[in-house]
């Protein structure tokens, strides 16, 4: 058995300087790609509406975490174009796709209406809101609401996208390829066609493109 000597089986020391600069990077590339800036005064987990009981109109932690997911910046890593309507149609649950993907996804658009307003993403307020485009894989699904799949450009989007008249004059029946970020909307999960059969159904999941960082009209398939 051939013997080193004890020197050259010594643990190399680790550079703790070396290791905090390590993590700075990561950290840096993590806030990169998973960006969120306040937008108008409203940070990215939102609030809700003070009241007696809650007088600061903070948003629960679940609710706040699917804030932040809705209210994220703008695409600065990469794109997974592998995902399609149908796959979002086929995941009923959380766990089933990883809402840290940027995708990019077609679909035939059969409506684009205006956001809820008041919602605890937009800091309960009534001058911003979402803009919520049904989308659907086949064209004759147009007037089927339980295949509709949800895609909704942000408040943060508009200036550069459009506001609800000028995007639903560019893009209602058309197809549209739509670039943005997954998120689920466990809000919705009763609503949904994959995950309930019956009741107030006007959706085929609770995934979403959201917030959609950019669209472009493009040839039917």
């Amino acid at each position: 058995m051939l013997k080193y000597p004890r020197s050259t089986l010594r643990t190399p020391k680790v550079d703790k300087g070396d290791v905090k600069r390590l993590l700075f990077v990561v950290l840096i590339l993590f806030i990169s790609v998973n960006a969120q800036t306040p937008f108008d005064g409203c940070a990215p987990e939102g609030k809700r509406k003070k009241t007696a009981t809650n007088k600061t109109g903070k948003v629960p932690a679940k609710e706040a975490a699917m804030n932040r997911m809705k209210n994220r910046d703008g695409i600065t890593g990469s794109i997974d174009h592998s995902i399609t309507i149908q796959d979002l149609i086929n995941s009923p649950e959380q766990t089933d796709l990883d809402e840290n993907t940027a995708v990019e996804i077609t679909g035939f658009v059969a409506d684009v209406i205006a956001g809820t307003p008041n919602e605890t993403c937009n800091c309960a307020r009534s001058d911003i809101a979402d803009i919520h485009i049904d989308v659907v894989d086949k064209k004759k699904d147009r007037n089927n609401n339980d295949k509709y799949v949800i895609v909704e450009i942000s408040p943060r989007f508009q200036d550069k996208l459009g506001d609800m008249t000028t995007v639903k004059k560019k893009i209602t029946g058309k197809w549209v390829k739509f670039t943005g970020w997954l998120t689920y909307d466990y809000k919705h999960r009763s609503n949904a066609r994959n995950v309930k059969k019956t009741g107030n159904i006007w959706r085929a999941t609770a995934w979403e493109v959201h917030p959609v960082t950019a669209f472009k009209v493009v040839p039917a398939p």
